[in-house]
């Protein structure tokens, strides 16, 4: 792929000294950038200020956890990558066999399903508390909005 190519070559750069600064820093961000825009999101921080606002400081716990564990996720699943050569799903997909593989696929589209539930009710939430909009016509304008980014 073009773009690989110049990923690699930028990243060459920055690894012999040619760049300075941040440039240095940008041909190693793009994933990282991914990895930290799935922990922020409306539906998570109303999580968080519900949980925080209800029970204070007993569930930090919680979220201390959850954020290292998918810390650990994440570093394991790069070590993959960069070992391998294949992402994670790749990676199931070639030591298990098919019946496990759907099972595996399912669960990710559960999980990503319900995550992208919390999101529209985040937003939905969001456009409630902001504009005073009842949430059955935010979740309209959220659809909407969603089916309109997708697009």
């Amino acid at each position: 792929m073009p773009g690989e190519a110049r990923v690699l070559a930028a990243a060459e750069a920055s690894l012999n000294g040619n760049r300075r600064g941040l440039r240095k820093l940008w041909p190693f961000l793009g994933p990282a950038f991914v990895a930290a825009i799935a922990y922020v999101d409306p539906g998570n921080f109303a999580t968080n200020i519900a949980a925080g606002s209800g029970y204070g400081y007993m569930l930090l716990w919680v979220i201390l956890v959850a954020n290292l564990m998918g810390m650990l996720v994440q570093s394991m699943s790069a070590k993959l990558g960069i070992a391998s050569g294949m992402s994670l799903p790749e990676a199931c997909r070639k030591r298990h066999s098919k019946p496990v593989t759907i099972a595996l696929w399912l669960i990710a589209e559960f999980v990503a399903m319900a995550t992208d539930l919390a999101e529209f009710i985040g937003a939905a939430v969001a456009l409630y508390l902001l504009f005073g909009l009842p949430l059955l016509p935010a979740a309209l304008v959220t659809a909407v909005g969603s089916f309109g980014i997708l697009a």
